[in-house]
C-alpha cells in the first residue's frame, strides 16, 4: 500500500514546536519525513461513510463495514492525523485489513513516538473501559500502531490507554535492531503464530501439563516449535512453524507421538532430534 502523506508541513512543524515535544534536530528529522493535513470536521454533515466520524464512539458492531471502508481508504498516518485532530473524541476500532501498516509506515510512526500532542484514544468495541474525557497523545497512539505492526493485529490491546503501557526504549531498541532492517524478532515471531492459532495462546505454561516454546532464528526469520511436555515422558506432542521476515507463516511439521527427547534437545527447525 502506498502511504499518501499530506503535504501541508507548516501546520504540523508549528504544533511540533509549539509544544516542545522534541529538541531541534528530531524536530527537523521528523519535518522532512512526516507531515498531518486537515480532516473533515467530525460534525459535517457532508461527511461521507469513509470518514473518522463512523470509528468515533459507536459500539454498534453495524458499522464494521464503514469501519472496513475508512481503513481501506485512508493510511496509518492518514489514522494518525485524525486522531491528532480530534484528541477529545475516542475512536473505536473493531479490526483493520491484514498487512495495513507496512514496513514505510512503520518507519514514520517511530519519528513521532516522543509526542505529546493530544490525540484521541482507540477503544476495541469489546473492551469494558472506555477513555471518556481522556486523551491520549500522538505518541501514545504512534507506539499502539507500532505494537499492532509488530504482532500482526491492530488494536493490539484492548485500548491504547489503560491496558497499553508502552516502552519506548525498547521500541527503539528493536526499531534499530530489527525494524529499521526488515527483521522480525523473536517475540513477534511468536506473537504472528499465537494470533493465526488462538490454541496455542496457552503456551508457555508451568500448568500441568507443561508446554515450552522454542525457538531458532536463521536469516530468512524464526522457526518455532510449541511442545506439549508430558510427566512421565519428556514430550507429548508439538507443532512447529516457520516465520519469515515478511511475516508470512509456514507449517514445517507436527509431532503425534510421545517422544523421549528432552525440550532443550527439540529442534524447533527440524520439529524433532
Amino acid at each position: 500500500m502506498k502511504i499518501r502523506i499530506s503535504t501541508i508541513l507548516i501546520l504540523f512543524v508549528a504544533v511540533l514546536l509549539s509544544t516542545g515535544c522534541t529538541d531541534s534536530s528530531s524536530r527537523t528529522a521528523l519535518a522532512n519525513q512526516v507531515t498531518f493535513a486537515p480532516s473533515p470536521d467530525l460534525t459535517d454533515p457532508g461527511s461521507d461513510t469513509c470518514t473518522i466520524e463512523h470509528l468515533v464512539g459507536n459500539a454498534d458492531l453495524r458499522f464494521a463495514r464503514e469501519v472496513s471502508c475508512y481503513f481501506r481508504t485512508h493510511t496509518p498516518i492518514d489514522f494518525l492525523n485524525d486522531l491528532r485532530l480530534h484528541p477529545h473524541h475516542p475512536v473505536m476500532v473493531i479490526d483493520v485489513p491484514d498487512g495495513w501498516i507496512t514496513p514505510q509506515d512503520a518507519e514514520l510512526l517511530v519519528q513521532v513516538i516522543d509526542s505529546d500532542e493530544p490525540a484521541a484514544p482507540v477503544v476495541s468495541p469489546i473492551s469494558s473501559y472506555r477513555p471518556f474525557n481522556q486523551t491520549s497523545t500522538v505518541g501514545n497512539e504512534a507506539l499502539f500502531l507500532l505494537e499492532g505492526y509488530r504482532t500482526g493485529k491492530y488494536p493490539p490491546s484492548l485500548c491504547s490507554l489503560h491496558y497499553f503501557t508502552p516502552n519506548r526504549t525498547e521500541m527503539r531498541s528493536w526499531w534499530e535492531s530489527y525494524g529499521q532492517h526488515g527483521l522480525i524478532d523473536e517475540k513477534e515471531a511468536i506473537g504472528l503464530v499465537r494470533e493465526r492459532y488462538p490454541d496455542l495462546l496457552t503456551y508457555p505454561s508451568d500448568g500441568l501439563p507443561p508446554r515450552s516454546i522454542k525457538t531458532e532464528q536463521t536469516p530468512g526469520g524464526w522457526y518455532i516449535a510449541f511442545i506439549q511436555e508430558g510427566s512421565g515422558l519428556p514430550i507429548l506432542s508439538a507443532r512447529c512453524y516457520f516465520v519469515s521476515n515478511n511475516r508470512t507463516i509456514r507449517l514445517t511439521g507436527t509431532v503425534n507421538q510421545s517422544m523421549l527427547v528432552l525440550p532443550r534437545d527439540f529442534s524447533a527447525q527440524r520439529c524433532g532430534l
